[in-house]
């Protein structure tokens, strides 16, 4: 098992795990981080995400004012085996919002929370998967809620962050100790 940083936001994040794939060649990646809940969703701050499906989220596109071109992937799924093994060890299942910028704004966070019907917002999320599917690496994400997404997210992450990315590490690791000795196909790998 080894670790490596991506990047901050989804350009970043798509280069650097492209770059970690390459160099790396995993049979599986699971993004471990931190992201914002969105309100009424049912998680709270130190829940776990296991994130099932990631959509490309912009507030324009959602209000009907701009268009994802078509030929573009705008959503992507998580590897089934691994995101119900990260269930099994205590995450909750939740659609993911990849947006370009922290949504601070309470009305605009229940609009894209409405329109993707995202539980969580995730800068990166989107940006791993796209590099995992383009090299066939079945791909997982495990993101700790350190905030609820809106005019209080930033005070919130900085308060929350450093526990929330504990809890998502624990889910991680607690899979990996309940996979041992089992076959890769047992653990939810390919």
């Amino acid at each position: 098992m080894l670790g490596r940083a991506v990047g901050i936001g989804m350009p970043a994040a798509a280069a650097g795990a492209a770059a970690a794939l390459a160099e790396l060649r995993p049979r599986a990646v699971v993004l471990v981080g931190t992201c914002g809940a969105y309100r009424g969703t049912g998680l709270a701050i130190g829940d776990v995400a296991a994130v099932d499906a990631m959509r490309v989220a912009d507030f324009s596109a959602v209000q009907g004012l701009a268009q994802f071109p078509a030929p573009m992937a705008t959503t992507l799924a998580a590897d089934a085996g691994i995101r119900l093994r990260l269930v099994a060890c205590g995450a909750h299942p939740a659609h993911a919002a990849t947006t370009l910028a922290i949504t601070v704004d309470d009305a605009t966070a229940a609009r894209i929370a409405q329109g993707t019907e995202a539980q969580v917002e995730h800068l990166e999320a989107f940006g791993v998967a796209t590099a995992c599917a383009a090299s066939g690496v079945p791909f997982g994400c495990a993101l700790g809620v350190a905030n609820f997404v809106g005019s209080g997210a930033r005070d919130e992450w900085r308060a929350h962050h450093h526990a929330a990315a504990e809890a998502a590490a624990r889910v991680v690791l607690r899979w990996l100790e309940t996979s041992a000795g089992q076959t890769t196909r047992d653990r939810g790998l390919p």
